[in-house]
C-alpha cells in the first residue's frame, strides 16, 4: 500500500476526532461532573435533569470557542490558502487573489506560525522516519498535557497572588481569561520547540500506554479533564480564592439570549470554563496540525527542499571552483589566463594586417 493510501484512513479518523473534541468531549465531561448529585449523608443520589440544557449548550459553546482559539492563536492556514494569498483574499476581503506579494507574505506567515512548524515536524516523523500518523498524533497530545496543566494554573495563581486592591469587582473573569490568553499564545510558541526534540519518544510512550492499558483515543482527554477539574477545585479551596459567582451572569445572559429556555447554571461553571479553555484548544490545535502534516506531497517551501539539492563536486567531496591564476584547465599545459592574452594578441595582429593592406590599396593610382 502506498503512503498516500496509508494515511488516508488515519486522516479521516483524525477529522472525526476533531468533531469529537469540539462537541462530544465537553458534553461527556460536563455530564460526568454534574448529572449526578450525591447525598453522602443518606448515601443516595439524584439525577439533575434540569441541568441538561445548560450542559449541552455550554459544552457546545465552549467547544466552538476552543476551536476558534486553537486555530487562530496557532496560526492555522492550509497550504491552499497560503498559495491563494492568505485568508483575506480567500474570504473575499480583498480582490488580490493569488497576488505575488500576498502569496509570499502568506507563505512566510505559515512557515513561522506554530501550525506550520508542527506540520513540518509531523511530515518529518511520518514521511522520513516512517512513524504511523496516529502514533505521532498521540505523542503530540501527550506532550501537550503539561502545557495544559500550566494553562489551568496560571489564572488561579494570578487571582491568588495579585493584591486585592489591584482587582476590580466583577472583573475576575476578564482577568482570568486575559492571563489565560497570554499563556496560550506563549505555550503555542514554545510547543513546536519541545515537540521537535522529543516527539519521537512521546509517540513511542503513547503507543506503549495505549497498548498496555487498552485505552481509546478519547479516554485520555476525558481523564485529563477530570484531573484538571479536580486540581482546579482543590486549588480554589487551598489558595483561599473567592469564587465571585456574580461573574457568571454574563454567561447566563448570553445563553438565555441564544436558547428559548431558562437555564439553571451551577455556581462552579466558571471552573468548567477554565478547564475547557485550557484543555480543548491545545488538543484541537495538535490534531489539526497532524492533519496538515499528513497531507500528501506538501509544497517544498513549507517542508524544505534541502534533501533534494544536488551536491556540486567530485567524488571526494571537493567543490569545483574556477581556476586561479597560474592554474590550467586540465592540470597541465598552458595557463588559461595566458591563453586569453595570446588570443587577444593574435586578433590585434590580424586587424593590423588588414588595415595595412587597405592603406596600400588606397595608395595605388587610378587608371
Amino acid at each position: 500500500m502506498s503512503q498516500a493510501k496509508s494515511t488516508l484512513l488515519d486522516r479521516i479518523w483524525l477529522t472525526l476526532v476533531v468533531g469529537v473534541q469540539v462537541f462530544v468531549a465537553p458534553i461527556l465531561a460536563f455530564t460526568a461532573t454534574y448529572i449526578l448529585k450525591m447525598d453522602w449523608d443518606n448515601w443516595t443520589f439524584s439525577i439533575q435533569v434540569n441541568l441538561l440544557p445548560w450542559i449541552i449548550s455550554a459544552a457546545v459553546m465552549y467547544g466552538i470557542i476552543s476551536l476558534i482559539l486553537g486555530l487562530a492563536v496557532g496560526g492555522y492556514m492550509p497550504t491552499r490558502v497560503a498559495e491563494a494569498g492568505g485568508w483575506f483574499p480567500v474570504l473575499g476581503f480583498t480582490r488580490r487573489l493569488r497576488d505575488a506579494d500576498l502569496v509570499d507574505r502568506a507563505r512566510l506567515t505559515l512557515t513561522q506560525s506554530p501550525y506550520g512548524k508542527v506540520t513540518r515536524i509531523v511530515h518529518q516523523e511520518v514521511r522520513v522516519n516512517g512513524r504511523p500518523l496516529l502514533e505521532v498524533h498521540g505523542g503530540l497530545q501527550l506532550l501537550a498535557a503539561p502545557l495544559q496543566l500550566v494553562l489551568i494554573m496560571l489564572p488561579l495563581l494570578v487571582l491568588r497572588f495579585v493584591p486585592s486592591e489591584w482587582l476590580q469587582d466583577r472583573r475576575l473573569l476578564e482577568l482570568a481569561l486575559l492571563v489565560y490568553l497570554v499563556g496560550l499564545v506563549i505555550g503555542l510558541r514554545i510547543f513546536p520547540k519541545i515537540a521537535s526534540k522529543v516527539v519521537g519518544v512521546a509517540a513511542v510512550a503513547r503507543r506503549i500506554l495505549v497498548d498496555r492499558t487498552k485505552l481509546g483515543w478519547l479516554f485520555p482527554v476525558l481523564l485529563l479533564w477530570i484531573i484538571e477539574r479536580t486540581i482546579v477545585s482543590i486549588a480554589f479551596q487551598g489558595l483561599g480564592l473567592d469564587y465571585r459567582w456574580q461573574d457568571i451572569q454574563v454567561e447566563r445572559e448570553f445563553l438565555e439570549a441564544v436558547l428559548p429556555v431558562e437555564l439553571d447554571i451551577p455556581e462552579s461553571s466558571f471552573l468548567d470554563l477554565l478547564v475547557a479553555l485550557s484543555l480543548l484548544p491545545m488538543a484541537i490545535f495538535t490534531t489539526m496540525a497532524v492533519l496538515g502534516g499528513g497531507e500528501q506531497d506538501p509544497p517544498g517551501w513549507l517542508v524544505g527542499q534541502e534533501g533534494q539539492w544536488e551536491k556540486i563536486g567530485d567524488d571526494n567531496g571537493d567543490a569545483v571552483a574556477l581556476p586561479a591564476p597560474g592554474d590550467t584547465t586540465e592540470g597541465t599545459g598552458t595557463d588559461v589566463h595566458e591563453e586569453l592574452v595570446e588570443d587577444e594578441v593574435i586578433e590585434e595582429d590580424e586587424s593590423f594586417l588588414f588595415s595595412d593592406l587597405a592603406e596600400q590599396l588606397d595608395s595605388l593610382p587610378d587608371d
